[in-house]
């Protein structure tokens, strides 16, 4: 049955009866996840929250039916208060048209989840450390290396989901890990009563004083199906590159690194350490103290700079007087009149195609616009099909900035 619309949104009566549906069978599945409105090409998600209106339906259904399982769609993390009140969730990311034959397959166990998620998942967006300076035109990855598990890990933060994490309807043990010269191996035995896959990661920590590098790093992973009761050995081969960082060329720091094989970055079973030969590089005099040394809170401009070794300039807004070939008609619509009449005309033409709307609710409308008015200007020029030209482009980037007589100069060749 259906309880929200395709945005999300849901009613009194609709929550009502998904709880009375739910009552009368024994297991309840909801389906749930990010409508078009709320991810799609050509635009930045606004938050990592699902819509209300599904996490009311999971809330109401999971009140009434102890084994309620989410079915999760999403193209990346997402914010679910619910977790503990549902027996499990069955993330399937964007699966495409054959979604609903694979979910019906994993649901009812024809199929067996073998699948790891890719990136972390946080508790919430305010513990991306990105967060301040995502979703600008001139992005400032001031975070450096420590971007996904190794910013969390080395924050010492809770997550929802760690990378690597990966549930299945059977179980896998780990044992006899040796490390001989570069080979590192394990074995792994499917301990269920059903087959399935395991992927096995290994992870290397570098010794800890010295330059900043995260606490630890993937450098192998490997996928072994199994039958119940069946063992197998994975091997992982170790290179230089496995323990070297970029300094001035690759360069090894010298100490004793921990090899750690496990299911996912925080779930690590087994784990050796190895004295690796290298040299002492000692850690710049901008890193003491800084936020790259502990990554709590947030880093900061003046210390990202310092990582750089250079200042950075500040990207101003655009402005006219100031626009470039790499300006848009959208940063120029409300300081010359005519890029205020291309946006309208091409409002007018995209419409046409959305029954004559104008209707920036609509995802699939409201990308087609943006791709078309957000383009640089020099893309327009190659967009357009010989429609607008480089004199043409030239001449409006002019009077854009003020100039008319340029402009109209520029237009004709001038």
């Amino acid at each position: 049955m259906a309880c929200c619309d395709a945005d999300g949104n849901v009613t009194e009566e609709s929550l009502k009866a998904a709880k009375e549906a739910a009552a009368k069978h024994e297991i309840a599945v909801v389906v749930a996840g990010l409508p078009d409105a709320y991810e799609s090409e050509a635009l930045d998600r606004e938050n990592m929250m699902l819509p209300k209106g599904h996490n009311r339906m999971i809330e109401a259904v999971s009140s009434v039916n102890d084994n309620t399982v989410v079915l999760l769609l999403g193209g990346s993390a997402m914010e679910i208060p619910w977790e503990e009140k549902v027996k499990a969730i069955l993330y399937m990311g964007l699966p495409g048209q054959a979604g609903g034959e694979a979910a019906y397959n994993l649901l009812t166990g024809k199929a067996v989840p073998s699948g790891k998620l890719t990136e972390t998942w946080p508790l919430s967006y305010q513990d991306v450390a990105s967060r301040e300076t995502f979703e600008k035109k001139n992005v400032e990855y001031r975070e450096g290396i420590y971007v996904g598990y190794r910013y969390y890990d080395k924050a010492d933060k809770e997550v929802r989901y760690p990378f690597g994490y990966g549930l299945s309807y059977t179980t896998f043990a780990y044992s006899d890990m040796k490390i001989q010269e570069q080979q590192v191996s394990v074995t792994i035995k499917n301990t269920g009563a059903i087959a399935g896959a395991e992927v096995v990661q290994l992870y290397i920590a570098p010794p800890e004083e010295g330059i900043f590098r995260p606490k630890k790093e993937l450098k192998g992973f490997a996928r072994v199906e199994l039958q119940p009761g069946e063992a197998q050995t994975v091997c992982f081969t170790l290179d230089e590159r496995s323990f070297a960082i970029w300094n001035q060329g690759w360069r090894i720091p010298e100490g004793d690194y921990v090899v750690m094989i496990g299911s996912s970055s925080r779930n690590l079973l087994l784990t050796q350490t190895v004295k690796v030969s290298g040299e002492n590089i000692e850690a710049p005099a901008w890193q003491k103290g800084s936020w790259y040394e502990k990554a709590k809170g947030l880093p900061g401009r003046e210390e990202w700079e310092k990582l750089m070794g250079h200042a950075v300039p500040v990207t101003e807004e655009p402005k006219k007087g100031h626009f470039t070939l790499d300006n848009t008609c959208m940063e120029m619509k409300d300081s010359f009149v005519v890029m205020k009449i291309q946006y309208k005309v091409t409002e007018n033409i995209i419409a046409k195609s959305y029954g004559g709307k104008k209707d920036m609710s609509n995802p699939s409308y409201r990308m087609t616009l943006i791709c078309a008015v957000d383009c640089p200007l020099r893309a327009a020029v190659i967009n357009s099909g010989g429609t607008m030209n480089d004199s043409l482009a030239k001449g409006l980037l002019q009077m854009a900035n003020g100039h008319y007589l340029k402009g109209i100069a520029a237009m004709v060749g001038k």
